[in-house]
């Protein structure tokens, strides 16, 4: 791959001192030198040190791929290190007001843009150095080799990465980081709980997952409280992605959500219409609303995910990484996946949640993070970490061999039309906002007769509060 555009570094070794081979060449490598090693190959193969800070508890899968990267590039060490979602921007900012912040972070796509001025625009291309060491009858020789390795352009990540990856990563024109992989939303199922419920089969589409809740939702005879949950919808402070199911039950009615800058337009009436937005959000509260009979939810209730561990919910809508998750926590819970329920199956909707590989841009060593990232995000070792990660692919070469893997199949089968749907720069005030609307929305209208426009004024203050954040 790489080829010899520098010239060796000899070292005769007599077979009686062989134990010091290894010793040599770590001297040479640390900057020492040996005859014939030249000043720009001393420069190219000074020790680095690279700083990578994740939050995913993917860091095995990583960790062995940057192994594999450092087998020929013994000067670089990189400190892999994983972080708490909620800590990882307080923790960036007081590193790098100390000028000690990370190379490397992942952040999540809906932040791109927040985190934007702080991160570096990856380059056309980098210097790459290896270094090849090979063991000769009459000693070792040391072969340091620096080539230039093209980064991938806009135009590549729009052509080899599903379409979403577009929309986050490219800003302005520029290119800010890369995915190793791409989340989508996926139905599991306790399959336990359907049998007993005489559920013989999943649902198909959203009127039979409406016929399932109603027979899977279990009510405490004397107190009316719910016991055993069919499904987790309609609130939002307890749900792990609602905003997510919002969208698509908005994009899947045909109604507008946000515009292609962003902004929220659920607001938008057209001349003397009923917004149809009212529908949608009907829809998704009924299963919270205790007078309708699909209730099955609400806010006291806890999190969606720790209910469906501990055997009390029959169906959690949540992303491939809750899978490994869940078979953690409840080893014997008999769990089954399914694709997205969709509206229309001609025109399949799903929402990309996913985490970007980027650099900062107070990295001292900005080439080599990006010549890391560029190996781990689009080359053959992106295939073997998808292989021990087990998460699905947001590379197109790679979705056809994945379909094969049951536990994949939900999420690899939806990738290329999952979606990004956020484009502003305060992804946690939106999500506030669109939780207050859907709480406002179980509330009854102050007075009798208004319902109409009091639920307007709910799409209203939610679609303001949600714009604030662009």
């Amino acid at each position: 791959m790489f080829q010899n555009l520098a010239p060796a570094c000899q070292i005769p070794m007599n077979k009686r001192i062989s134990f010091f081979i290894a010793l040599a060449s770590i001297l040479v490598l640390a900057g020492f030198g040996c005859q014939g090693l030249s000043k720009q190959q001393v420069a190219a193969t000074k020790p680095i040190t690279l700083e990578y800070w994740t939050v995913f508890d993917d860091v095995d899968a990583i960790q062995s791929q940057i192994n594999k990267y450092k087998a020929s590039r013994p000067y670089l060490t990189v400190n892999l290190k994983q972080l708490r979602t909620d800590e990882l921007y307080p923790r960036l900012l007081e590193a790098l007001a100390e000028d000690k912040g990370p190379d490397i972070i992942s952040v999540r796509n809906r932040w791109m843009r927040f985190y934007q001025p702080k991160l570096s625009a990856m380059p056309s291309s980098v210097p790459d150095t290896t270094v090849l060491v090979e063991k000769k009858t009459l000693g070792v020789q040391t072969t340091v080799s620096t080539v230039t390795v093209n980064l991938p352009t806009a135009l590549q990540v729009d052509k080899e990465y599903v379409q979403a990856v577009k929309n986050d990563v490219i800003i302005g024109d520029k290119i800010y980081g890369l995915p190793l992989s791409l989340e989508n939303m996926a139905l599991f199922y306790n399959k336990d709980l359907l049998d007993k419920a005489g559920v013989a089969e999943p649902p198909k589409n959203w009127e039979d997952f409406q016929v399932a809740v109603k027979k899977l939702t279990k009510f405490d005879k004397k107190t009316g409280k719910i016991l055993q949950s069919g499904a987790s919808l309609g609130t939002g402070n307890n749900i792990p992605g609602f905003e997510d199911l919002l969208y698509i039950l908005f994009k899947q009615s045909n109604v507008a959500f946000v515009n292609k800058t962003g902004f929220a337009t659920f607001n938008t009436v057209a001349g003397g219409q009923a917004n149809p937005s009212m529908s949608v959000m009907n829809f998704y509260t009924d299963f919270a609303n205790s007078a309708r009979d699909t209730y099955t939810w609400n806010e006291e209730m806890d999190n969606a995910l720790d209910k469906f561990v501990n055997g009390s919910l029959a169906f959690f809508f949540g992303y491939s990484y809750h899978y490994p998750a869940i078979k953690a926590r409840a080893p014997q819970l008999n769990v089954s996946i399914l694709p997205m329920l969709q509206l229309n199956p001609e025109q399949p909707v799903n929402v990309a949640n996913y985490w970007v590989q980027t650099v900062t841009d107070k990295s001292k060593n900005k080439n080599e993070a990006w010549g890391l990232l560029n190996f781990l995000a689009h080359s053959k070792a992106t295939k073997d970490y998808l292989d021990q990660s087990g998460r699905p692919s947001a590379l197109r070469t790679y979705i056809a061999g994945q379909l094969d893997n049951n536990e994949l199949y939900p999420f690899v089968s939806q990738v290329l039309i999952s979606d990004s749907w956020y484009k502003g720069k305060d992804y946690d005030t939106a999500v506030r906002a669109l939780g207050s609307m859907a709480r406002e929305w179980l509330l009854p209208a102050p007075q009798v007769g208004q319902e109409m426009q009091y639920r307007q004024e709910i799409l209203n203050r939610a679609a303001a509060k949600f714009n604030q954040s662009l």
